[in-house]
C-alpha cells in the first residue's frame, strides 16, 4: 500500500471533516439555495463596521467590511472570485479609500478562496499558519467543496490562491486611520489550526471565525486543543465585545461567547466523569450527542458533539 505524505494525510482528514461539518449545515438548510454573498444586503452595525450576513446559508460567510479614515478591511471573500467581486463593490458603495486590506479567518473556500480578486493594491494579511494550510490544503479543499454541487464547481473552477502582503505570527494590528484599529489574533488550533480572529476598535465588534458560533455546536478541527479553544474564550469574552460576528449564522453580542464556553466546560465535564467510568471515547460519544442533542434542542450541527467529545478524552489524563 503506498503511504501518504504527512501533510497529504493531513488534509484529507481536514477535508474529511469539512465534508462532515458542511453535511451538517446543509441539514439545516434547503439545498437549492445557491452560495452567493448577497448584493445590496449590507448592514451597518456599528459606527465604522458594516456586515453582509450570510442568512444562515450554507457556504456563504458572514462578511466584515470595516471603514476607517485612510483604509477598509474586508473580511472573508465569499466562495471564489464571482463572490469576492459582489463584495468588492458592495464596499465601493460604502468607502472611497484608496487602501484596501483583505483578512481571511480561515483557509476554507468560502472564506479564503476569493482573494485573487482584489486588486494588486490590495494588502492581504495572513497568519503564518494560515499560510501554510493554504499552500498545503488549500487546492485540496477547494476540490472538495466543488464536488458539493455543479454551483460550487463553477465558482472554483481554476481558483488560485493569492499570495500575502503581510504574514503575522500570533498578533497583528491593522490601522485604518482615524482611530479605527483591526487586532488580530491566530491564537492556536481549534476550528483550523490558522483561525484568525479580528476584533475592531473602538467599535468593539469581535469577528470570530468559526471560533464562536450563535446558538450552534462548533466544528471541531481535527488538530484542534480543546485547552486552547477555552484559554481563547476566556480571553474573547475579557474584551466585552458589543457585536459578535461568527463566520455563519446569526450575529450576537458578548453572552455567545460566555454560552460556547460554559458549553464546552459542561462537555469536558461529562467526558472527564465518563472516561473515568470506564467508557470509551465512540460509547461517550452516542452518549453525549445524545444528551447534549436534547439539552440543546434548537442548536445547529449536534452532530459536531462527537468530534469535541473525543478531542476532550483525547486530552483528559
Amino acid at each position: 500500500m503506498k503511504r501518504l505524505s504527512t501533510g497529504r494525510a493531513r488534509a484529507l482528514a481536514v477535508a474529511g471533516l469539512a465534508a462532515a461539518s458542511f453535511a451538517g449545515m446543509s441539514a439545516q438548510q434547503p439545498p437549492t439555495q445557491p452560495p452567493m454573498v448577497k448584493e445590496n444586503h449590507t448592514v451597518k452595525v456599528s459606527d465604522h463596521v458594516y456586515v453582509i450576513p450570510d442568512d444562515s446559508v450554507p457556504v456563504v460567510p458572514n462578511v466584515g467590511i470595516i471603514v476607517g479614515g485612510t483604509g477598509t478591511l474586508v473580511i472573508d471573500t465569499g466562495l471564489g472570485p464571482r463572490n469576492a467581486e459582489t463584495i468588492l463593490r458592495e464596499a465601493a458603495k460604502i468607502s472611497r479609500n484608496a487602501q484596501l486590506y483583505l483578512v481571511t479567518t480561515h483557509f476554507h473556500p468560502e472564506h479564503a478562496a476569493g482573494s485573487s480578486a482584489f486588486p494588486p493594491t490590495a494588502r492581504f494579511v495572513v497568519a503564518r499558519v494560515q499560510q501554510q494550510e493554504i499552500d498545503e490544503q488549500g487546492l485540496t479543499m477547494n476540490k472538495l467543496f466543488a464536488g458539493f454541487s455543479p454551483t460550487n464547481a463553477e465558482l472554483l473552477k481554476d481558483v488560485q490562491f493569492r499570495k500575502p502582503d503581510v504574514v503575522f505570527d500570533r498578533e497583528y494590528t491593522i490601522d485604518l486611520g482615524g482611530g479605527v484599529r483591526a487586532k488580530l489574533q491566530a491564537p492556536g488550533s481549534m476550528h483550523t489550526r490558522g483561525d484568525t480572529i479580528a476584533f475592531v476598535e473602538p467599535d468593539r465588534v469581535l469577528f470570530a471565525g468559526d471560533v464562536v458560533m450563535n446558538r450552534a455546536f462548533l466544528a471541531i478541527g481535527q488538530m484542534a486543543s480543546m485547552q486552547t479553544w477555552l484559554t481563547v474564550l476566556d480571553s474573547l469574552e475579557s474584551l466585552h465585545a458589543a457585536k459578535v460576528v461568527p463566520s455563519h449564522g446569526p450575529m450576537g453580542d458578548a453572552s455567545i461567547v460566555v454560552e460556547q464556553r460554559d458549553l464546552l466546560r459542561e462537555l469536558q465535564a461529562r467526558v472527564r466523569a465518563l472516561k473515568a467510568q470506564g467508557q470509551s471515547a465512540d460509547d461517550a460519544a452516542k452518549t453525549l450527542t445524545e444528551e447534549f442533542r436534547t439539552k440543546y434542542a434548537g442548536w445547529v450541527g449536534p452532530n459536531r458533539v462527537a468530534a469535541a467529545v473525543k478531542a476532550f478524552y483525547a486530552e483528559t489524563k
